[in-house]
């Protein structure tokens, strides 16, 4: 799978993304809006994806340098929307000032992205930060296990999954192995090549959709209907809930898939560089501006909403370029790491 085509995922997770968390849709929307729930396992795909390359490329024997180097560059990326946020959410919703002044650790906690750790509420920081942050920690464990026991990983962890007494929960983003699978699905997919090995078979795009839907509508119903489901009451998660994640899946599968060259490719790709400027923004709008401007609409408030995220991931991504930021951190974290004497021997 090449850049252009976590850009081009990217880009379809955060369209998604932003009509799931959408405050203001009809009732008849119901189950489209929770299909579009689907942009967290896309995530989470490319992500586990990506740092399985990363762990391939020189990481292996250094797994503590690769859990600092991603959670840095994981704060270096977050900060910039964090110190907007919190300005803005000080200014509009002054409530939020006495919690951060009964402690000397809450603006700490909350900055860092970890209070669901201490059992704080989420002020400004998201809970995917706080759940990322976890995700880094015991990628490397991950890791390992798939590369030891390769596809029976995935028994192994639904066993871990249904047998493991602790279930670390998230505020709004539900339970931590919830997802694990579908990382241990990324895994698996790095790690093997498969996508290399289905574009041998791009004449006959029907049996890329059949396996490849196939593996995450297993991932799918396994972890929502046998893992999960009793420790619900929730009748979401018995009914339609599923089954218009399943939709949404297969709807990803089909365009990723079977997408041409064409403008649309492009704007996909081009949006999905600032997916994750946008994932930080949005919320604030939602929660905040959309509803000062009193704009009360499904349609209206998520182009809106889309065009406000863009608009200031375009500005940061500008005053990055003329600060050089990207680089000062690549080059700070390579001093911190030591990775250019690392190079020098391992060569």
């Amino acid at each position: 799978m090449s850049k252009d085509d976590t850009y081009f995922l990217k880009g379809l997770a955060i369209i998604f993304l932003l009509y799931h968390h959408n405050p203001f849709y009809p009732a008849y929307s119901d189950i489209i809006k929770e299909g579009a729930r689907v942009c967290v396992w896309i995530f989470l795909f490319i992500t586990s994806y990506g740092y399985t390359l990363q762990m391939k490329a020189g990481y292996e024997t250094k797994p503590l340098r690769f859990i600092v180097k991603r959670i840095i560059l994981l704060y270096s990326e977050m900060w910039f929307f964090y110190l907007y946020n919190f300005i803005v959410i000080i200014l509009f919703k002054p409530s939020a000032l006495p919690y951060f002044l009964s402690s000397p650790i809450n603006i700490p906690i909350d900055m860092l992205a970890v209070s669901n750790l201490f059992g704080k509420p989420l002020i400004v920081a998201e809970w995917y930060v706080n759940f990322l942050l976890i995700v880094i920690v015991v990628f490397p464990l991950l890791y390992f296990l798939v590369k030891k026991t390769t596809w029976f990983s995935l028994p192994i962890i639904i066993l871990i999954t249904m047998l493991c007494p602790y279930k670390m929960s998230f505020q709004y983003g539900g339970q931590f192995n919830y997802y694990l699978l579908m990382i241990v699905v990324g895994i698996l997919f790095a790690q093997n090549s498969i996508f290399e090995k289905l574009a041998r078979f791009k004449h006959k795009k029907d049996i890329l959709v059949l396996i490849s839907g196939l593996l995450l509508i297993l991932n799918l119903l396994v972890v929502r209907y046998f893992l999960l489901f009793h420790d619900f009451e929730n009748e979401w998660y018995l009914s339609y809930g599923p089954l218009s994640t399943l939709m949404g899946i297969i709807i990803v599968i089909m365009v990723f898939l079977l997408r041409g060259e064409g403008k649309i490719q492009m704007l996909l790709q081009k949006l999905g560089k600032h997916s994750g400027n946008m994932f930080f923004t949005h919320i604030v709008f939602y929660n905040i501006f959309v509803r000062l401007l009193g704009i009360y609409n499904e349609i209206g408030s998520f182009f809106l909403c889309f065009a406000y995220s863009l608009s200031l991931s375009l500005f940061v991504e500008f005053v990055k370029k003329k600060t050089d930021y990207n680089n000062r951190i690549r080059n700070g974290l390579k001093r911190l790491l030591r990775e250019d004497s690392i190079k020098k021997q391992d060569a």
